[in-house]
This record gives structure tokens, C-alpha cells and sequence, in this order.
């Protein structure tokens, strides 16, 4: 019998993408997320081709258009708030000419795959257990609210749920069992502040010894908060790895102000802020690496599959690749056969993609550990915005986008032409 029902774990950006488009190829969804239906900021992120093909298919890059953040590039600056170079969106900035913040892009995703009748979005529900029989699967679905549990039938389950994922763990074992977490080296905190007036229209990123950055990035030019990313590369902050074990906010927040202790531009204001920001959210890097995405009749999807990490700015555009190609086959192969040729066409496009720049090294390189360190990075950002402003100004521009390479991890086939997908075409 074809698969028709099917439980989506987590309503992030791969869950959404994937729910959307299941409905067009006629499955009933339910997609159960852990947490309420408004998502608040989070982190900013662009979206890309190939990537940005499969939105324009959705019919809501009007919507995401309106959303974004305005942000007109990246300013590299000091301690005394000076600058040593701005690079303007798009290009080889930092800021992308489609940037978004997390909260508004996954907005925007679940209202597209919740305007389908095929589609029942669960909020505040976690999946507790999960029984696989020949035909079926068996999922126990706890309301966070009253605690009460429902047992339903599906005949698959994705597993959308994140690097931490409880699907991943129900079917496959725990990350340790797994050996599935490859440490990236660097822990990361998130979080919004109240905007002041010299944080718009450029984000700014501030170098420390010791490797610490503290990165702040507009919202938006009407909005009355500023993003704030913390990044410490380190392998072992013994106070702060603990506090993430824990998932005490508190401790999180107390080992970031001790690390960012006594430094100088934005840094006292951000610790203050901080330490009241009800949006905190902190965690070690990692990257997730699985023999299979799969196991009988539950597959993982994005973070929960193959977590890049942050610094290969792959995240997003990974989501939304493999959301694309789970759902297309899907439709091709209507049994565990999709799961196959999902994975035979995504791993090694995905591997590639995991690969943190400079051969592992761009971390550090781009987080330098002394003042000279910092000091070379800065006249290194400086010439190259002066080289860019200046090629911009002999209108050269359209001639070194013919001759440069294209840009890495694009050259995926989504094999769009292939698929007929009903209203979407």
C-alpha cells in the first residue's frame, strides 16, 4: 500500500518546506512542534540558488521580500567603535541580498504549507515514543500544555527536529551511542537587545583576544531590537560546556559574562542586556554525521541528518535542498525506496557542504587569537573593501562575473523540470 499519512517532527524550515510540499503531491501531514506558533528572531540567515529556486516555486519570495531586514552590509570595527572596512550587501559580504531573521523566514513557511487542507500543524506537542510495525508506525504525541498523550498511526515519521533530535534518538540511539556529534570547536550565543541609534543600517562585528566576537546585526529599520551573536572558538570552556548539558540559562548566561569580561566597545551593554534577554539561546558547535538517514519507515531531514554547523553557511540552504528532493521522491517512489534514492542523490552534495572553509582552519583564521592576529584580519577586510569600491566604481563588476568560477555548492540538480507539481508550475 502507498504511503498517505505522514508525521513531521519540528516546524523549521526543512519541516515547512517538506510539509508544502507533500501536500502538493497529495499526502495528509501533520508536522508537531515543540514550540508555540509565534517564533521570535533567532538568527539571521540568507537564502541562495540553489536553494532560492525551490522558494521562487513556492510562490513567496514577495513575502520574504517584505521581510527583510534592510541590513545594508557588514562593518568591521574596534574597540573604539572605529571602522576598518564595510562591505555592502550581496557580493563577498557577510550580508546576503536576501537576509532574513530565522523567526520570519519559518513564519512565513508555515503559513504557505498550513494553507494546504493537507496539512495539520500540532504546536506545543512532542513526539514521546515511536513503535515501527511492517506497515505502520506508531507514535505517542504528548500536549505540552495539559500533558495529555495521543497514540496515532502514520505510515512514516521525518524527523525535522534539530541537531538534538528526539526522533533521531527514539529510532537510532542516543549521539554517544552513535558517535554522531563531530565538536566543531566553539560555543555560540543568540539573543536580542533594545536597538540604539548606531546600530542601523550596517551590522557590526568587533574582534577580541582570545578568540571572542561579539557580532550585532539590525532587525530591521522600524524595529526596536538589535540581534546579537556571541562566538568564542574554543575547544573546552569547562563552566559553559556544563551549563549547556544542563540547559540552565542562568549558568549560560553567567559564563558568557565572565568570558567577555572587561572589554571594550558595545561589550558592557551587551553582557547587561543580556543577562535580561528572555530570547538566550546558547549551545557547543557541532556538526552531525550519520552512516544513514534512515532506519524501516523514519527518515531525518536537515540539522537532524547532517547538522553543517553555522560556520559553513550551509544550514539553511541544506534544509531546503533536502526538503525538495525528500518530498520529490516521495512522489516518484511511493514506499522506502524514496529514502534510498533521497539519500543516494543528497550525501555527497551534503558532505561537500559540511566542509568548514580553508580546510577546517577558517574558524580560527577569521577569529584570530592575538592583537596582531586581529590587527592583519582588519588591513586584510580594509583592502578588500577598497578593492571592491574600487572595481565598483570602473564598472567592472559584470566582466569578473564571467570570469570567476561560480559560487561553491550551486551546482546542484534539483531536477525541477522533471517534476509536475499541481498549482506550482
Amino acid at each position: 500500500m502507498p504511503f498517505e499519512r505522514i508525521l513531521i517532527c519540528g516546524a523549521g524550515v526543512a519541516g515547512s518546506v517538506l510539509a508544502y510540499w507533500l501536500a502538493k503531491h497529495d499526502f495528509h501531514v501533520v508536522v508537531v512542534e515543540r514550540s508555540k506558533t509565534e517564533q521570535t528572531a533567532g538568527q539571521g540567515l540568507e537564502i541562495e540558488e540553489p536553494a532560492l529556486k525551490i522558494i521562487k516555486s513556492m510562490r513567496i519570495l514577495d513575502k520574504l521580500n517584505q521581510k527583510k531586514t534592510g541590513e545594508m552590509g557588514f562593518n568591521l570595527v574596534d574597540e573604539q567603535a572605529r571602522s576598518h572596512g564595510i562591505l555592502e550587501a550581496g557580493g563577498v559580504s557577510p550580508t546576503g541580498a536576501l537576509e532574513l531573521m530565522r523567526g520570519d523566514l519559518t513564519q512565513i513557511l508555515f503559513k504557505a504549507a498550513d494553507g494546504s487542507a493537507n496539512v495539520t500543524y500540532q504546536f506545543e506537542t512532542t513526539i514521546q515514543s515511536l513503535r515501527q510495525t511492517q506497515d505502520k508506525v506508531i507514535v505517542d504525541l504528548e500536549n505540552r500544555n495539559d500533558k495529555t498523550i495521543a497514540t496515532e498511526e502514520f505510515d512514516l515519521v521525518v524527523g525535522a527536529d534539530g541537531v538534538r533530535s528526539r526522533t533521531r534518538q527514539l529510532v537510532m540511539g542516543s549521539p554517544e551511542e552513535l558517535n554522531c556529534f563531530k565538536l566543531v570547536g566553539a560555543f555560540v550565543a543568540y539573543f536580542s537587545i533594545p536597538r540604539e541609534d548606531q546600530d542601523w543600517p550596517y551590522s557590526q562585528l568587533c574582534h577580541f583576544t582570545g578568540r571572542r566576537i561579539i557580532w550585532m546585526r539590525p532587525l530591521g529599520k522600524e524595529s526596536k531590537m538589535t540581534s546579537v551573536y556571541l562566538i568564542h572558538v574554543h575547544d573546552d570552556v569547562p563552566n559553559l560546556r556544563r551549563a549547556n548539558a544542563a540547559g540552565d540559562r542562568l549558568k549560560q548566561k553567567e559564563a558568557f559574562a565572565e568570558i567577555y569580561s572587561g572589554l571594550g566597545w558595545e561589550t558592557p551593554r551587551v553582557i547587561q542586556q543580556m543577562m535580561r534577554a528572555e530570547n538566550f539561546y546558547s549551545d557547543e558547535l557541532v556538526q552531525v554525521k550519520l552512516q544513514k538517514w534512515s532506519q524501516n519507515r523514519v527518515v531525518l531531514l536537515g540539522d537532524a541528518a547532517w547538522a553543517p554547523s553555522p560556520f559553513t553557511g550551509q544550514g539553511n540552504q541544506l534544509a531546503i535542498i533536502g526538503a525538495w528532493v525528500l518530498a520529490q521522491e516521495l512522489s516518484r517512489n511511493r514506499n522506502l525506496v524514496a529514502f534510498e534514492m533521497y539519500e543516494k542523490r543528497l550525501r555527497s552534495y551534503v558532505e561537500n557542504a559540511q566542509s568548514i572553509p580553508l580546510g577546517g582552519y577558517g574558524p580560527y583564521i577569521f577569529n584570530p587569537q592575538t592583537r596582531w592576529g586581529i590587527w592583519l584580519l582588519r588591513t586584510s577586510v580594509r583592502l578588500v573593501s577598497w578593492t571592491i569600491h574600487f572595481v565598483s566604481w570602473l564598472k567592472l563588476a559584470r566582466i569578473l562575473a564571467r570570469i570567476l568560477p561560480d559560487q561553491p555548492h550551486s551546482d546542484f540538480d534539483l531536477e525541477i523540470e522533471e517534476v509536475e507539481v499541481n498549482g506550482a508550475r
